[in-house]
């Protein structure tokens, strides 16, 4: 039976006008955020920061305050280690590219403290196809959202993020809000994933306060017309688990009844984040009336 997931977040809004009250907060004790990749066919990268207080205000200015460039930060396969080098935010590799099926261990060294996480390649599992959704709620037909076809293996435990980069407009792969999910519901089953155009925080002065670009169009629209490339990626438990986590954790920000949500890392040590492989198949897609879902 084939299974679809829909990608719905409810945010609550509301307000309370009693009396105005004042909480004196305790200081907020910043924490090392470590964030780590490797691919098949590419190199390793780091990015590590320190964590801000929930109602600080991040922008380049103080992104470039949270950037830790101190670190010593190396990566093995187990037969070769590689010393990454600070290059702008982020650690980049050079020794090695990631393989599938194989095992790579990160180790960090901040203020003569040691951090350490590992992590797998998994297969990557390939696209079928890809159609181009109208939104029904739109005035026009040009604007909508993207449908991804796959087929997933038939071992149970299989976890997947998506990513997508917009062609003459996304400088990098972005994600959707919510990019992770797992097999738990269509185990070795054909799954359809609908899919919405991330946004890149790097890229905010592009849209006004109701997230409309210069044409009028809200950032989550793909467009007729538009080249997409899609990066489904397979992803280990841990890998999984914390980005299932994060992703909980943003949905539940502004509701008062939800339970908070601590995202799971992987980081050994006294650290937040994550070190994550990703098996990576691309596919571009040109959006176009003849790939339309009907």
């Amino acid at each position: 039976m084939k299974q679809i997931i829909y990608i719905l977040f409810f945010t609550l809004f509301f307000t309370a006008c009693e009396k105005e009250i004042s909480v004196d907060l305790p200081p907020y004790n910043s924490k090392l955020v470590i964030e780590g990749y490797i691919e098949q066919g590419a190199n390793p990268y780091v990015l590590i920061t320190k964590s801000q207080g929930y109602f600080d205000p991040v922008d380049s200015n103080t992104f470039q305050e949270m950037q830790v460039t101190n670190a010593k930060v190396y990566v093995s396969n187990g037969t070769e280690t590689d010393t990454l080098v600070n290059i702008g935010p982020y650690y980049f590799g050079n020794k090695f590219i990631g393989e599938v099926g194989k095992q790579y261990d990160l180790t960090v060294w901040v203020d003569d403290k040691k951090y350490t996480a590992t992590t797998t390649i998994l297969a990557p599992v390939p696209i079928d196809s890809i159609k181009f959704y109208p939104d029904p709620d739109s005035d026009v037909d040009t604007l909508g959202f993207l449908w991804l076809y796959a087929h997933d293996p038939d071992t149970m435990g299989n976890a997947y993020r998506i990513f997508t980069k917009t062609l003459g407009k996304d400088t990098r792969f972005v994600h959707p809000f919510i990019a992770t999910m797992n097999d738990e519901l269509f185990n070795g089953q054909p799954v359809e994933f609908s899919i919405y155009r991330g946004k890149d925080e790097f890229q905010n002065d592009l849209y006004d306060e109701e997230g409309l670009d210069s044409l009028g169009i809200k950032w989550y629209y793909f467009v007729m017309g538009e080249s997409i490339v899609v990066k489904f990626c397979t992803i280990d438990y841990a890998n999984f688990v914390f980005w299932e986590t994060v992703e909980r954790q943003q949905q539940s920000e502004g509701n008062p009844f939800a339970a908070p949500v601590t995202p799971k890392s992987n980081i050994q040590g006294e650290a937040l984040g994550i070190w994550g492989g990703y098996g990576v198949f691309l596919d571009t897609v040109d959006i176009s009336p003849d790939i339309i879902k009907k």
